[in-house]
């Protein structure tokens, strides 16, 4: 049946006479001839003649995500006024999870004062969300390694990890990368990184296996202390001090299906730009050594940017790194 285009009938003597068949609201029936007063369907939210009622798109989840190690608890600027700016600058990031590295006893007074849930392990690495957390899903040393599922509004939950990894020694100081610095001693000095995650990443996918939480999107964020071998690149190597490097960490990860999500919305490389080490420090070499890492296809990276300012100087030795997703439910 086709109704009066965009109108529905209402009885009215004055009106013009409508032959077309036409919806009838409230179970009558009128007959055909009969004057009637038309309303816009439109208002009634009625399509008619074989059109379709345009259904409301389903608002976008977002989910934005922190990477930072806060630099002994935040407190090298003062026991209070260094966790106040750090608090500040979480806040202001607009971040909804925090994967944290350095805790160090100031979690609880950083989670209360956003009001987000804390989940913490040992004293070094630590998670806070806005949102509920379902299962801790921890695996390898509590030192380096903390892990959460997160339960985000209107998407799945999300498997969320905040990791901390070594280095063999220093190659970032002041004269720690002369001309006498071979390659197989720049590589020496992250291979204790790459190492720890090649034994932590199987032991995540068990762990989530284990929880029921197999198909659930991945989140792997922290202090990889290493840089990354989508830097140190050839068309980059001016400035990296002509160093073209495969850097393990890195590629351990990227083979086993994550994106590098700052990498994958910066492809040109802006060694000063891209740094999380150090904006407290600049005589040193400064790098990208903080990362957030995603895996699976309900995450979408819409904006990565490094954050290192604050007004009243920044709290940390680390860049905080801030990545915007689009989460598919």
């Amino acid at each position: 049946m086709c109704l009066v285009p965009r109108a529905v009938c209402r009885s009215e003597e004055s009106l013009p006479t409508v032959s077309s068949p036409c919806l009838i609201t409230g179970g009558k029936k009128l007959n055909p001839g009969r004057r009637l007063s038309l309303v816009p369907l439109s208002v009634l939210g009625i399509v008619a003649c074989g059109e379709i009622a345009p259904i409301p798109a389903e608002p976008e989840v977002e989910l934005k995500v922190l990477a930072w190690n806060i630099w002994h608890g935040g407190r090298e600027d003062g026991e209070e006024i260094g966790v106040q700016k750090t608090i500040e600058v979480i806040r202001e990031s607009g971040a909804d999870v925090v994967a944290m590295q350095e805790t160090y006893g100031s979690g609880e007074v950083i989670g209360e004062a956003l009001g987000f849930h804390f989940q913490p392990r040992g004293t070094n690495v630590s998670i806070h969300s806005r949102f509920p957390i379902l299962a801790e899903v921890s695996v390898f040393e509590e030192f380096k390694c903390v892990g959460a599922v997160i339960d985000v509004p209107g998407a799945q939950p999300i498997a969320f990890y905040s990791i901390w990894l070594p280095y063999g020694y220093e190659i970032w100081a002041e004269g720690t990368r002369g001309p006498e610095r071979t390659l197989e001693e720049m590589l020496g000095a992250c291979q204790p990184s790459a190492d720890d995650l090649a034994k932590m990443l199987p032991l995540m996918d068990a762990k989530l296996e284990e929880a029921g939480y197999a198909d659930a999107p991945v989140i792997i964020a922290g202090d990889f202390n290493s840089m990354s071998h989508l830097d140190y690149v050839e068309e980059a190597k001016e400035q990296h001090g002509g160093w073209v490097i495969e850097w393990p960490t890195s590629r351990v990860i990227t083979d086993a299906g994550y994106t590098d999500s700052y990498r994958a919305l910066h492809p040109s490389i802006d060694r000063q730009a891209d740094r999380t080490w150090t904006p407290r420090f600049p005589a040193q070499q400064q790098d990208r050594i903080d990362f957030i890492y995603h895996r699976g296809a309900a995450l979408t990276p819409r904006e990565s940017r490094v954050i290192d300012t604050h007004p009243d100087g920044f709290p940390s030795d680390h860049a905080a790194l801030l990545t915007r997703y689009r989460l598919e439910g």
